[in-house]
């Protein structure tokens, strides 16, 4: 397995408590930034594949304004009627600069 990493932007470009979506390698994501940590996931739902970027941001969540599934930032678990969890993909952070981890097998 090979890891890639991508940038995504700087820290200042996700101000706290705020969802935006990105296109990198070729892959739509949502980055949330809550309580001091980045989170990367896919933009799009599980249950419907309706972007997530048009949703709303809750206390550790993140709720599909279509349908109302949420999913957890920490675990990935949906709430119903998605039953799929989403992928949550690792973040890092150097200097002023925050990456997206992309896994390849």
């Amino acid at each position: 397995m090979t890891e890639s990493r991508f940038l995504i932007g700087l820290i200042s470009d996700f101000p706290e408590n705020s969802m935006q979506a990105v296109t990198v390698a070729d892959q739509d994501f949502l980055i949330v930034h809550q309580e001091g940590q980045f989170y990367a996931l896919p933009n799009q739902c599980t249950h419907a594949r309706f972007p997530l970027e048009d949703g709303e941001l809750l206390e550790g969540k993140v709720k599909c304004q279509y349908h109302g599934a949420s999913f957890d930032l920490k675990t990935g678990r949906p709430s119903l009627p998605a039953v799929k969890k989403i992928k949550l993909y690792t973040t890092s952070i150097e200097k002023d600069e925050i990456f997206v981890v992309l896994q390849e097998t």
